[in-house]
């Protein structure tokens, strides 16, 4: 396995993280970021993750999950538009699982947005949900179906990129 790929188990985990949060969060009522942090524990009390990565994944859902409220705090938003790609390209699960945790929390969603206080950022080697990401640098666009972890731009190395969505006025 090459340094730019990403191990089978990182992304069944990203999608088990989310789905575990989910259900946390139905079951106990905890709020969204208290879910996920829950989940990674459980991961990791599992032995399904190791302590570094149950918590680089925990971050890269929070961002992910961050960057979704953000977008649907606007009226007129869309999770499809937030995907910025035609959904049934996406991996069926991991959409629903996303329109399932925007439908229950979307006011979770937004205010957890609102406390990141910052535009979301991905970098090379992080873990990133099913959409497309563009590159600060040049706009080349990663197009990714399901979770994956972000390679550099293939255009032109850099290693920032942002989501990209289908009414961003760019």
């Amino acid at each position: 396995m090459s340094k730019d790929e990403t191990p089978p188990h990182l992304h069944q985990a990203y999608n088990r993280m989310i789905e575990r949060a989910r259900e946390i969060m139905q079951k106990s009522g905890e709020r969204l970021d208290n879910a996920v942090d829950e989940a990674r524990e459980t991961a990791h009390e599992l032995g399904e993750l190791t302590r570094n990565e149950a918590d680089l994944l925990a971050q890269y859902v929070k961002r992910d999950l961050q960057d979704l409220g953000d977008y649907l705090r606007d009226p007129d938003g869309d999770l499809r538009a937030w995907f910025h790609m035609d959904s049934e390209l996406i991996e069926a699960s991991i959409r629903d699982l996303l329109f399932s945790v925007a439908d229950q929390t979307s006011v979770q969603l937004a205010e957890f947005a609102r406390n990141a206080g910052q535009p979301a950022t991905w970098h090379t080697g992080e873990m990133t949900a099913p959409g497309v990401l563009e590159c600060t640098k040049c706009t080349e666009q990663l197009r990714f179906t399901n979770a994956g972890r972000i390679p550099p731009c293939p255009s032109c190395h850099n290693t920032e990129f942002r989501r990209l969505r289908q009414n961003s006025a760019q």
